[in-house]
């Protein structure tokens, strides 16, 4: 489901797509994607609608925002109240948003929510909330925010709820309160924040917290701390019970805002070995194991799938959630068969759209240190690796694609033209392959304009038997009617890998009976992360044909 404001998606409002479908499940979650734009509205994702997923392209141009605050009367003359002016309320469990902005526009007009959360298993990332006083109230159960920006000025994080907030930066707005925490006495756990940055506005100064209920829970670890906190620290907003009930507390604060010798005296300085004892799988885990670290990314790092020459071939897994058998995606970087990573290109403009596949991204050894034919026969090693060890990622063997960018899109397409039956897969996808290495050598006329292939052949001059070795690791001149479906992406001003080869590479395939789907995007250059300023919502049709291509049968 996609939501664009501008009209190019299915809806053009993010509540309309919520309403649109039921619940998921764990192993088919419901996944909205919303492209960059201003959206106006409320949004609400009711209790029925568990495991929904909200992801956005950009936080900072992807902004759902509103401006109800406490004092607006409603249509009987009395006030709203607090808690009716959140412009997003999450009351579903096992919900998910990334790469966007929720925002309470109302201003400092007293209590104006940007988010409230009832909802339990909710997951923040890469969010940016925006607010003054109540930005978010975390009301209960149990939230993660990763790489977030939270604003605002009194009580701006509140509620009974148990969060971590991981590498976050909360920015304070005017003098205020970053916390008011109503943790249940009976819950161990309140607001952790781990290595976050904690600054504000010139001359602002903050408590990191004070107490809504007297069984306050915060934590701050490892946290940078500027001069916007004041030197005590704490406050007890006029309570001074809760200085035996409150559970306030620091460790390894650092940063101009770090006094542990001038704290609050009824707050607590963590020993380290305290400290240590504080993970997010602990705060967060409870009963059923909850592991909020689990994003679209990669659950797994640096697995060894192989060895050559020394060295350990590492590979990364995502897992989806639910029993599978799930169809398989390899993943290949780009990088010019030199540089680059199993991190890089692919993973972060496509993961967030495949979330229901169990997926491997590769390292290869790099040139010119190895030269070909060694990265060729990594991608064959990790194929026969996927193959064997698919079902214990909960991934099907008998469904696996290939998915390979520039360089990487070469070696998925060389691998499907020199398959055997260990190596042979059901899809490829090539987003701006080079795939006629003979022709585009000949277009620049020497190794001076194409220093990669140098590299990756150890050639220096474009004689007969460099040429021939061109002709044998050119997919374009290996097309049989036996090669798997094709998928094919490619913006029409690439002058890295020229994009009339790929067309010709296309018709190639037409010839030979070999079912193919092009995506052009026209006006995109070579880079894969601005293809979707010129084509919104590409990785839409890649994932639709992997559906089709690797659907079980």
């Amino acid at each position: 489901i996609t939501v664009a404001a501008d009209g190019s998606g299915q809806f053009v409002s993010v509540q309309e797509a919520i309403m649109s479908v039921p619940s998921g499940t764990a192993a088919n979650p419901v996944i909205i994607h919303i492209r960059p734009g201003t959206y106006h509205e409320l949004v609400y994702v009711q209790r029925e609608k568990s495991y929904f997923r909200l992801i956005g392209e950009d936080a900072a141009k992807t902004i759902i925002t509103f401006n109800l605050y406490a004092s607006m009367t409603n249509v009987d003359g009395k006030p709203l109240g607090t808690f009716k002016t959140p412009t997003a309320t999450i009351d579903a469990d096992n919900f998910t948003a990334e790469n966007l902005t929720f925002e309470n526009s109302a201003g400092p007009v007293g209590q104006a929510l940007a988010l409230r959360v009832d909802g339990d298993r909710a997951a923040f990332r890469n969010c940016r909330f925006l607010g003054w006083q109540d930005t978010i109230l975390l009301n209960r159960g149990r939230q993660y925010f990763d790489d977030c920006y939270i604003q605002g000025h009194v009580d701006f994080i509140f509620g009974a709820a148990t969060a971590w907030f991981e590498k976050c930066h909360i920015h304070c707005l005017r003098d205020g309160y970053v916390t008011a925490a109503s943790t249940p006495q009976d819950q161990p756990y309140g607001f952790v924040f781990y290595r976050c940055k904690i600054d504000g506005e010139d001359n602002v100064k903050a408590f990191l917290g004070r107490p809504w209920r007297l069984y306050a829970s915060v934590t701050y670890l490892d946290c940078d701390l500027s001069e916007v906190i004041r030197p005590e620290g704490w406050n007890d907003w006029k309570k001074p019970e809760a200085h035996t009930t409150a559970r306030y507390s620091e460790s390894n604060s650092k940063g101009s805002g770090a006094s542990p010798q001038t704290r609050a005296d009824w707050t607590k300085q963590l020993t380290q070995a305290e400290a240590k004892k504080i993970t997010v799988d602990k705060v967060l885990g409870g009963a059923d194991q909850w592991v909020p670290t689990a994003s679209f990314y990669a659950t797994s790092q640096d697995i060894e799938y192989g060895e050559a020459d020394g060295q350990k071939l590492l590979l990364d897994a995502h897992v989806p959630d639910g029993d599978g058998k799930f169809p398989v995606l390899i993943i290949v970087h780009g990088g010019g068969w030199s540089r680059g990573d199993k991190e890089t290109d692919i993973v972060p403009v496509l993961a967030p759209f495949v979330t229901n596949y169990t997926w491997f991204t590769i390292n290869y050894r790099l040139a010119p240190t190895n030269r070909w034919p060694a990265c060729i026969d990594d991608v064959q090693t990790a194929i026969r690796w996927v193959k064997q060890h698919a079902s214990e990622y909960k991934g099907d063997p008998s469904r696996i694609a290939l998915i390979g960018y520039s360089a990487g899109g070469h070696l998925v397409c060389y691998a499907a033209t020199a398959a055997t039956p260990d190596t042979r897969v059901q899809a490829i996808v090539g987003f701006a392959p080079p795939t006629d290495i003979t022709a585009d050598a000949k277009r620049r006329a020497s190794f001076d304009k194409w220093p990669a292939m140098e590299n990756l052949l150890g050639r220096t001059s474009l004689d007969n038997e460099t040429l021939h070795i061109m002709h044998e690791i050119s997919p374009s001149d290996h097309v049989t009617s036996s090669l798997p479906p094709f998928f094919l992406v490619q913006g029409n001003k690439d002058t890295a890998v020229p994009y009339p080869l790929t067309q010709v590479f296309a018709t190639k395939l037409k010839a030979a009976n070999v079912p193919y789907d092009f995506i052009t995007i026209t006006n995109a250059d070579h880079t894969i992360a601005n293809w979707s300023k010129f084509y919104p919502g590409w990785q839409d049709k890649v994932v639709a044909w992997l559906n089709d291509k690797l659907a079980a049968r």
